[in-house]
């Protein structure tokens, strides 16, 4: 397979800022049904031609960022998603998992992300702390931007041992992970490693009587 390459000049960003409106008006309307079916819901950001793989260099391929201006555009309308589904949750009165995550620098990793029964302690557990201090990646114009809460976190992805299939590709893996994991599979150890890609920043509105 033949991918694009990640320098090639992203056209027509005028077009696709005018449309995130109606993309996220789109997005507001939370599937309540599916969310008490599954217990989670989610949306993220799959806005062409960002969540394409592109040849990064001639071994690696990944995501393209949009620019930092249209990045600003799209966590508004995240901003606006999380509020309107927060507006719905509220109305099932139930404890409930809701918050933006905002990935740095793997912004296109980010989502808007809701939970409720036992999807909530699974979604308050499912990313590492980072405590070390940061400053926030993102600053934009919004009335509701000072209500949030932002806690740092770790983004990144596992590589389980027995997908690797050379001794210098464990090793590379070894060196690279952030931490190490072992479960019992069928009477065998299998090793998964964590590697780190960034930052996850998890913001949420607090409210009393409602986990978020």
């Amino acid at each position: 397979m033949k991918f694009t390459s990640i320098r090639k000049k992203t056209r027509g960003m005028k077009k696709k800022a005018r449309k995130l409106a109606s993309w996220a008006e789109h997005h507001k309307q939370l599937d309540i049904e599916s969310l008490l079916k599954h217990r989670k819901e989610y949306v993220k950001i799959w806005i062409k031609p960002f969540y394409n793989l592109y040849q990064i260099n001639s071994k690696e391929v990944g995501k393209k960022n949009p620019t930092y201006k249209f990045r600003k555009q799209i966590f508004y309308q995240l901003i606006e998603i999380y509020l309107a589904w927060q507006e719905k949750l509220e109305q099932l009165n139930q404890p409930y998992y809701l918050k933006i995550w905002l990935a740095d620098p793997e912004f296109i990793d980010s989502q808007v992300v809701a939970a409720l029964g036992t999807e909530i302690e699974y979604y308050n557990k499912i990313f590492m702390d980072n405590e070390v201090h940061k400053e926030f990646p993102l600053l934009i114009h919004h009335p509701s931007t000072d209500k949030f809460l932002w806690e740092r976190c770790v983004n990144g992805y596992y590589v389980w041992e027995s997908d690797l299939e050379t001794t210098k590709e464990i090793n590379d893996i070894q060196n690279r992970a952030l931490k190490t994991d072992e479960v019992i599979i069928d009477g065998r150890i299998e090793r998964s490693y964590f590697i780190n890609t960034g930052d996850m920043w998890t913001g949420s509105i607090q409210r009393s009587g409602n986990i978020t």
